[in-house]
């Protein structure tokens, strides 16, 4: 259900050995020596002085940078500074003194300590989650060290970068930035760092569901481990990623396996006890999907007290998430909406949206009291949460607009300044001023083509997400193609077979009464077994239709969203009025998918034949009766008896399908409505069918 949200907190526990073996390595800040600045900052670091004496000798330090008489020394001594974080822990100070840092920098030309001055602002905001922000002093950090040809360090930006573009879904962006940094560190031929990115990419490319790319970079990722003096703890973490890969395959076999390698490396409990958590939730789960549940409760439950006890809030939500999936597959109803809520708890408390969101989607199930309130969270927050990663997307895209004319007015300055020391002729000059002209052109409608390709993507994925919205609950495992094909074949029979044999069964009573008595018998019986095949195909047809129609859930906001999708596109009010608290999805599947076809079918004839400006739907429900109001306000028709056109034939067909009635009122000039009444059969439906539950995992 929630592919698009599937790898955020996976990607935020994978990168956790990147993150720490990627701690900034910064060659140009002083090291610590016997001067003032040096002693103070060791002495701040010192886990022996509070907060207060922190201060104070921040505060100290800070003076003292100031009194000193040139820029040089002064940008050493804010470098300093803004290197060491820990040390300025006041976020105010830190603020102060790395802006001081940028432009003492800044002025005394000192490109490369820009560089780092940026790269410290960026580490800053990158650790109180301030993604744009971050973005923006990496990008201009990276800049720096580009144009200085400093390729490693360039690379090392580049994959902080993506990380920042994975957490917001811009997996285009991301995936570029990869691909680039891994360029530059073949380069320098740094094992590490291609480690690094190829475990990252292999994450990335099994976001964008491209499995087999994603084992590939895997692979890759071992391959370059392979050379490096590590425990084999890194190697647990790649396989621990891999069997994720697999376990959104649905190959719980191999996930397993996987699993089971990761738990079993030798002192990994000790050493890494996180690691080992997060792969046996991952077994438990993989266990549970491949519906072997032998000894499940017990490693769910061993998991989340390790989680506890090592405080991994975000992923203890997840735990929690799963072991309730395994109580509603062992059908403890009660025990599963406990489970539930304790992940909604986590997950609000460790802001883990996504864990969130499904858990919301759980208990709108599960939780029958509250289930419209549940349900209600779950679509806010799913529209928050679109909204603001396209807004990050878009912002993420202008920045590197912004950076692509940056370059271009550099390059096009450093060039004049080159014709004038060297006193170029000024046609010489000229001309190398149309050169970059044309290539700033050129590069800015590069740069256009490919936003604009960006936000057809970014429409593309909206898209997707709406159909989604549309047949949100629809999470079963019966497989939609086979349901169609039920719902075919359904028809096919019904309307087709069944229909020859009623018109055959016609004929031959027609004959009956033309012909002997002999013949009448044999007649006879063949009509009886012409009676009998006809029974046994309604039969099936029933049970295949009923079949097809199951588990069409939500269905108010579907309506919804087929009136919301036509108004993109053409010019027309439309209204919906239903009692909100109905509880519209109480109604049988067969009610819903045939009342919902005929509103489809009635608000297309409106927008190509009606004219209308306005299109009016009400839904009135009584305990026997569903009643539903279609209106619009265009030119109507005059309501003629005779030959019916396909529209009023699929409606009279679905009515009578589901034993109700319907009329059309209509006149030149005053518009139409239609009404349907159908027929309501009460009957509980509190169950939850744990064969069609679907889940997920994070």
């Amino acid at each position: 259900m929630l592919k698009k949200y599937l790898h955020t907190i996976l990607i935020l526990i994978s990168l956790q050995a990147c993150t720490n073996s990627d701690i900034k390595l910064d060659d140009n800040v002083p090291s610590t020596n016997n001067d003032s600045i040096s002693i103070w900052i060791k002495e701040g670091q010192s886990i022996k002085n509070n907060n207060d004496k922190k201060l104070q000798l921040l505060q100290k330090a800070v003076q003292y940078a100031d009194q000193q008489p040139f820029d040089t020394v002064k940008a050493k001594y804010y470098s300093q500074l803004s290197f060491n974080q820990s040390f300025t822990f006041d976020s105010t100070l830190f603020r102060l003194i790395n802006k001081k840092a940028i432009q003492l920098n800044e002025r005394i030309q000192d490109s490369l300590s820009l560089a780092n001055s940026y790269w410290d602002l960026a580490l800053y905001y990158d650790k109180y989650a301030v993604q744009d922000s971050a973005y923006y002093a990496f990008n201009e950090a990276q800049k720096v060290f580009e144009r200085l040809n400093e390729i490693e360090l360039s690379g090392r930006i580049l994959l902080e970068m993506a990380k920042i573009q994975i957490e917001i879904k811009d997996y285009i962006g991301s995936e570029s930035a990869i691909i680039k940094a891994i360029e530059q560190f073949k380069k320098t031929d740094n094992t590490l760092l291609l480690y690094h990115s190829y475990n990252l990419l292999g994450i990335l490319s099994g976001a964008l569901g491209e499995y087999d790319n994603s084992l590939s970079y895997y692979n890759e990722a071992l391959y370059y481990l392979s050379f490096l003096n590590f425990k084999n703890y890194e190697e647990a973490q790649v396989i621990n990623n891999i069997g994720v890969l697999y376990r959104d395959k649905k190959e719980y076999k191999n996930a397993i396996e996987n699993f089971f390698k990761v738990i079993t490396t030798k002192n990994i409990l000790q050493d890494k006890p996180k690691l080992y958590a997060i792969a046996l939730s991952n077994l438990a789960a993989c266990k549970l999907y491949s519906e072997d549940t032998l000894g499940v409760k017990s490693i769910f439950k061993r998991a989340i007290d390790i989680k506890t006890k090592e405080e991994q809030t975000a992923s203890l939500a997840g735990s929690y998430f799963n072991f309730s999936e395994y109580l509603v597959y062992s059908k403890d109803t009660l025990a599963a909406i406990t489970s539930a809520k304790k992940a909604e708890t986590l997950s609000l408390e460790s802001e883990n949206l996504e864990i969130l969101l499904q858990t919301w989607s759980l208990l709108a199930t599960l939780d029958k009291k509250n289930s419209i309130d549940y349900f209600e969270k779950y679509i806010q927050l799913d529209d928050s949460l679109q909204k603001e990663e396209r807004k990050q997307q878009n912002k993420f895209a202008r920045i590197r607009f912004e950076t692509d004319e940056f370059i271009a007015e550099n390059v096009e300055l450093e060039s004049e300044k080159n014709i004038l020391s060297r006193q170029r002729s000024i046609w010489i000059a000229i001309a190398g001023g149309l050169f970059l002209l044309g290539l700033s052109i050129y590069i800015i409608i590069t740069q256009r083509a490919k936003n604009q390709k960006l936000r057809f993507d970014q429409q593309q994925q909206a898209n997707n997400q709406e159909i989604f919205n549309l047949m949100l609950t629809q999470k079963q495992k019966v497989d939609e193609v086979k349901r169609l094909e039920q719902k075919r074949i359904s028809e096919e029979l019904h309307d087709g077979v069944l229909g020859k044999m009623l018109g055959a069964r016609m004929i031959l009573t027609g004959l009956n009464k033309r012909v002997t008595e002999e013949a009448i018998a044999e007649k006879s019986k063949a009509l009886g077994s012409l009676q009998e095949i006809e029974n046994e195909i309604r039969s099936i047809s029933h049970e295949l239709s009923h079949t097809a129609y199951q588990k069409i859930n939500n269905f108010t906001d579907s309506i919804e969203s087929l009136l919301d999708a036509a108004k993109r596109n053409v010019a027309i009010n439309t209204f919906f009025k239903f009692n909100e608290d109905e509880d519209w999805d109480s109604l049988d599947g067969d009610i819903k998918i045939n009342a919902y076809r005929i509103i489809q079918e009635t608000f297309q004839n409106a927008i190509k034949h009606a004219q209308c400006s306005i299109f009016e739907i009400t839904f009135l429900r009584t305990d026997d009766e569903f009643k539903i109001i279609m209106s619009d306000n265009g030119v109507g028709f005059k309501n003629v008896k005779g030959k019916k056109g396909i529209g009023i034939r699929n409606i009279t067909s679905r009515i009578n399908k589901l034993n109700g009635a319907w009329n059309i009122e209509s006149a030149k000039g005053k518009g139409t409505t239609i009404t349907l009444r159908i027929p309501i059969k009460n009957k509980s439906n509190n169950f939850i069918d744990n064969n069609n539950t679907r889940f997920e995992n994070v």
